[in-house]
């Protein structure tokens, strides 16, 4: 059969046009690159190289063969490179962010079912807001940030997956002394409770509410500003007031009963989650494999 050795033998004497040199490249001595191509000759029952005095070229044959042996040589290297992602992908550990909506009901379930499939792997969960976690990525602190805003395209790469709707929600006490839909006037007037400055939800958030008229949030009656869904949540279930959160942070209270849904004027307010990373750092093989996963999981 052929090896590897032989093709890349063939390599360096047609580029180079000379055995010494060709020799050196691939660190092997003259005599037994001489070897290793007679050896290729004779399998392929074809002489490849002339040898004439000085002047070494290739034959017809050897012009032939050659594209083939790249082609070889090349599949052969990417084969490798493959095989190495894989492998790095199948241990180590790696540290990944996730806002507050994301890394609280999004990423545990798929972390643990990645984790499940690659048992010599440890992936650590760091939750903030989609500020902090946009920095983090871009100081290099983490490799991976699953975030409610796409973050710039001059410093990151953002893939958008798992969309989300924000919904308004009460405690039922409250929402059954309330227009379904309701209209902003009388939204204006209710206690409202709003999320921390830089996280994703508030963002877009207050993004509908001005397409919808709303220019400042100033304009409603804010009484609490919180730093986390879950804070908010059990606000809402102790009538503290009105939000508008994910959907996936009040699922739960919703289907029991505990939380009530009123439906906002106009359309309903949508928005995905975006996986970032650095554009200017190469993903870790684990980075890459994990990336690949949390795609292929929370498709929207």
């Amino acid at each position: 059969m052929i090896e590897m050795r032989q093709i890349q033998v063939f390599l360096a004497i047609s580029e180079l046009l000379n055995f010494s040199r060709a020799a050196e490249k691939i660190h092997l001595t003259q005599p037994t690159v001489s070897g290793h191509l007679k050896t290729l000759e004779n399998y392929l029952k074809v002489q490849l190289v002339e040898r004439g005095g000085k002047e070494i070229r290739l034959t017809p044959a050897g012009e032939l063969f050659h594209p083939f042996a790249r082609r070889i040589f090349t599949l052969q290297e990417r084969a490798q490179r493959e095989m190495s992602l894989y492998a790095g992908a199948e241990s180590g550990s790696l540290e990944i962010g996730g806002s507050n909506t994301p890394g609280q009901y999004i990423l545990p379930k798929t972390i643990g079912l990645f984790a499940a499939r690659h048992s010599q792997v440890k992936i650590t969960l760091k939750i903030g807001d989609s500020n902090t976690i946009t920095s983090q990525v871009a100081d290099g602190e983490l490799e991976l940030g699953l975030v409610g805003t796409p973050a710039p395209e001059t410093d990151f790469i953002s893939k958008r997956c798992l969309g989300d709707e924000l919904i308004l929600v009460a405690n039922p006490k409250t929402a059954e002394k309330l227009s379904d839909p309701i209209d902003f006037d009388e939204l204006k007037k209710l206690p409202f409770i709003i999320r921390e400055k830089g996280s994703g939800t508030r963002q877009a958030m207050q993004s509908a509410l001005q397409q919808r008229g709303l220019e400042r949030l100033e304009r409603l009656n804010l009484i609490a500003e919180m730093g986390s869904a879950e804070a908010i949540r059990q606000a809402l279930k102790n009538d503290l007031g009105v939000a508008i959160v994910s959907s996936l942070s009040v699922a739960e209270d919703l289907n029991t009963g505990k939380l009530k849904k009123i439906a906002l004027p106009d359309e309903p307010i949508r928005r995905h989650f975006y996986l970032i990373c650095n554009r200017d750092r190469r993903l870790s093989p684990l980075a890459e494999s994990l990336s690949r996963f949390i795609l292929q999981q929370n498709q929207d």
